[in-house]
């Protein structure tokens, strides 16, 4: 089985694109908090998504993996970012994992929403900074896609 874990970067600052003291914060806390290695690195054009996935990578205690900047992960595709479009580049990511092989992959709200919708059929309730979804697909293709939600106490884009 592939996976990979798709999430919304962490809480940027409101006067540039980069990430604020609170983002870098939440990053490397769920970076502490997980238990996954991964085999690859995915993250849209903007800096914040790139900042979030160093500060996790920080947090977690792993260095960097091959890694490469999708612009897909950004809406920037011949769709627009839009279900189908989504949906088609999470699957291009997972191709390029291993066998058994975690991925991690940061992006943008409304994407990652459309990215679950374009995989299911089943719309998922908008996400907050750094929350997501892991998607899984099987040595038969079926994929599934597990939620990614934080606890209430989690600070917030203001």
């Amino acid at each position: 089985m592939k996976q990979l874990e798709l999430r919304r970067h962490a809480i940027r600052d409101p006067d540039a694109d980069r990430l604020s003291a609170e983002g870098r914060v939440l990053a490397e806390d769920l970076g502490r908090a997980t238990t996954r290695t991964y085999d690859r690195v995915f993250v849209s054009p903007a800096q914040r998504a790139a900042e979030t996935a160093a500060w996790f990578l920080r947090g977690a205690m792993q260095q960097l993996p091959d890694h490469a900047v999708v612009p897909g992960l950004g809406g920037q595709d011949a769709s627009g970012g839009s279900p189908e479009g989504m949906a088609a580049g999470v699957i291009a990511l997972l191709d390029q994992l291993p066998e058994s092989g975690i991925g991690l992959a940061i992006s943008h709200t409304p994407l990652v929403e459309r990215a679950a919708f374009g995989l299911t059929g089943h719309e998922i309730a908008p996400l907050r900074e750094c929350e997501g979804i892991v998607v899984s697909r099987d040595e038969e293709g079926a994929v599934t896609i597990e939620e990614l939600r934080l606890g209430p106490a989690c600070p917030t884009e203001k």
